[in-house]
């Protein structure tokens, strides 16, 4: 199957840039059958409109407002397995791939064991607003997340970003799709941790490596990296990391200590390399109070 598996990418993007978008779109259009754009940007972005006459196995899916990630990667996941996809390749719209991606990716697959127990296969990834420094793979060891740097090889791991996901469509049916009232923001993770609850396995494929920006810029504080969004994207980056410390039930009792120190270090470090501070704090705090009482969804902003 390896060889005529059907595979669909799935990007969702909001506000695209032109150049970004369109090295995403260049780099995955021809290494799958199809590619799924869906369009968040209120009103359509004319710019997606543009690249749909380019590229011929395009299709873009207006969603006219902002419904989030996670809704926007269920349309294109259910689009693709309506057109009986085999997988799905997840992205966001400022991931680069090299050229035999699909190809390597697909063939490390097919050499794992048990393949009906594995959820999803992803690459290393280079971030770009690190130099292009390798960021490794995650898994949770002794009350902390580990970070590790394999050089090559196949290695079980506990989650991973959502650009580069590979994820056979028949995990859906089991595992489920995105969680929607999320809406942005540890969809990826929680997703990872809810297949390996379920008895699957998050494979990391370290002979691959892709191009990924984290956050809008990266700073230091001290010896810590932070990606640095806007004030509004910290709102939900601390909302859902309490949401999930306090209510998921796929994760276990350190993992729940450790994200809740995550949610209280991370106020810390947006509120000082966030500007103007006092508004970061202030949507870091609005964030932790909504994960404790539970409220989901988009932020009312008005």
């Amino acid at each position: 199957m390896e060889n005529d598996a059907k595979i669909f990418a799935v990007i969702v993007c909001y506000f695209p840039e032109r150049e970004i978008l369109g090295k995403t779109l260049e780099s995955l259009s021809s290494q799958v059958k199809k590619v799924i754009l869906c369009d968040n940007t209120p009103g359509g972005s004319e710019l997606a409109r543009k690249f749909k006459q380019k590229i011929s196995n395009l299709e873009v899916i207006y969603l006219l407002k902002n419904t989030g990630i996670a809704v926007a990667q269920n349309v294109g996941i259910k689009k693709a397995i309506e057109e009986g996809a085999d997988f799905v390749l997840l992205s966001d719209e400022d991931t680069v791939y090299p050229e035999n991606y699909v190809e390597e990716m697909l063939k490390a697959y097919f050499s794992l064991p048990e393949k009906e127990k594995i959820a999803v296969i992803v690459p290393n990834y280079a971030d770009i607003n690190r130099m292009g420094e390798r960021r490794g793979f995650i898994i949770f060891k002794n009350l902390l997340w580990k970070r590790i740097l394999p050089e090559k090889g196949l290695h079980e791991i506990t989650q991973a970003i959502a650009s580069g996901m590979i994820i056979p469509t028949k995990v859906f049916k089991d595992v489920g799709l995105m969680y929607e009232d999320l809406f942005l923001d540890w969809i990826d993770l929680e997703w990872c941790w809810r297949a390996r609850a379920k008895g699957y396995k998050i494979i990391g494929n370290a002979d691959v490596v892709i191009y990924h920006r984290l956050g809008d810029v990266g700073k230091k504080l001290g010896k810590r990296f932070y990606p640095v969004h806007s004030e509004i994207r910290h709102y939900y980056i601390i909302r859902n990391c309490v949401h999930l410390a306090l209510r998921s039930p796929y994760i276990n009792f350190l993992m729940r200590l450790n994200l809740l120190y995550k949610s209280i270090r991370n106020t810390i470090g947006y509120s000082i390399l966030g500007t103007p501070h006092l508004k970061h704090f202030f949507y870091c705090l609005k964030g932790i109070f909504h994960g404790v009482i539970g409220r989901l969804g988009p932020l009312e902003t008005k």
